[in-house]
């Protein structure tokens, strides 16, 4: 089968096909690749080339002065890192095409206008370089046009995290619920399938089951009130550890749900207010339930922004505290 340039139609390898569609959405040749990153403010290099940068270090020699016996168990070490490192590799570039995909769908509800006005929040050119032949001497020379609409979402979903794309959106009125449900389910997913991989290499502890059967609870609906948030996660916890508990009192604390001496906080509808909270009873349930903390946050009415500073400032100062979202 043969590969060509969606732009000048020169035959590419391959690599530069795979390369070129996860990069820029499109087959291009190295020369329109290169274009096509001025246009994007691309500045590292293909991560085909950093390999084979990686692979010109390791040493070549000295591979007989190794012992049969330490040498098939180096082979099979290899292998096995192999194995773990190409399976790590495909989910991440699998979450990687998701989220990518995301950007674009939420992207492609928006105006031409609002598009401009992420480009100048974020600093990006609305213009962009192209390569043109002149019909007389068929010279190749480069001229700069306004982008397309179809240009500019691919220039932003290439150079803009989520997190901002989704906060523009919210603040400008696009509708995206339906793609934000997606999101927070497949998320849910990847946690669970992260942790499930986590207790099968370092084996099964409390602490990861009950995290684990937490972020696969959904409730049957939004809830005005935390109560029932509180009430049908205890029934969910229940029905898989038998000794859950609910508002279980240890000196000054009284967490919402107790498992075999795990300490549960449940906030929903979670506002501003509620996280600022969370910080004053991690100080004080950590003295009382060593075993394990965990805040599980239903329905977060926040700003994404003000959530991911939020969250990393927990992490920072509460590293054993695990914050669920669900």
């Amino acid at each position: 089968m043969r590969y060509y340039c969606n732009v000048c139609k020169k035959t590419i390898t391959k690599g530069e096909l795979i390369y070129s569609i996860d990069k820029f959405d499109k087959p291009l040749c190295r020369e329109h690749q290169e274009i096509e990153k001025n246009n994007l403010g691309y500045q590292n290099p293909p991560p085909n080339e950093q390999l084979i940068e990686k692979i010109e270090e390791i040493p070549h020699d000295g591979v007989q002065e190794i012992s049969q016996p330490i040498w098939k168990k180096t082979l099979s070490k290899i292998g096995k890192g192999i194995v773990k490192g190409a399976k790590t590799i495909a989910d991440s570039t699998r979450k990687s095409m998701q989220i990518r995909r995301w950007k674009e769908d939420i992207l492609r509800r928006m105006s031409m206008n609002q598009l401009k006005r992420i480009c100048f929040e974020k600093r990006l050119s609305v213009k962009k370089t192209i390569l043109k032949q002149d019909g007389r001497s068929g010279k190749f020379y480069t001229k700069t046009i306004n982008c397309t609409e179809l240009d500019l979402v691919h220039k932003i979903k290439s150079k803009t995290d989520l997190d901002f794309i989704i906060s523009f959106a919210k603040r400008n009125h696009v509708n995206i619920r339906d793609i934000l449900r997606d999101i927070d389910q497949k998320k849910a997913e990847w946690k669970v399938k992260e942790i499930t991989e986590i207790m099968k290499e370092g084996g099964v502890s409390l602490i990861l089951e009950i995290e684990k059967a937490i972020r696969e609870f959904r409730p049957l609906r939004k809830y005005d009130k935390e109560i029932f948030y509180q009430d049908s996660l205890a029934s969910w916890l229940k029905s898989k550890f038998p000794n859950t508990a609910i508002e279980v009192s240890k000196g000054s604390t009284r967490p919402d749900i107790v498992v075999e001496g795990i300490a549960i906080e449940v906030k929903g509808p979670t506002f501003d207010k509620d996280l600022q909270t969370i910080s004053d009873k991690c100080m004080r349930y950590c003295q009382y339930f060593p075993q394990g903390l965990i805040c599980v946050l239903f329905s977060v009415y926040v700003n994404p922004q003000r959530y991911s500073d939020w969250q990393k400032g927990m992490e920072e100062t509460f590293p054993d505290v695990k914050i669920i979202r669900i």
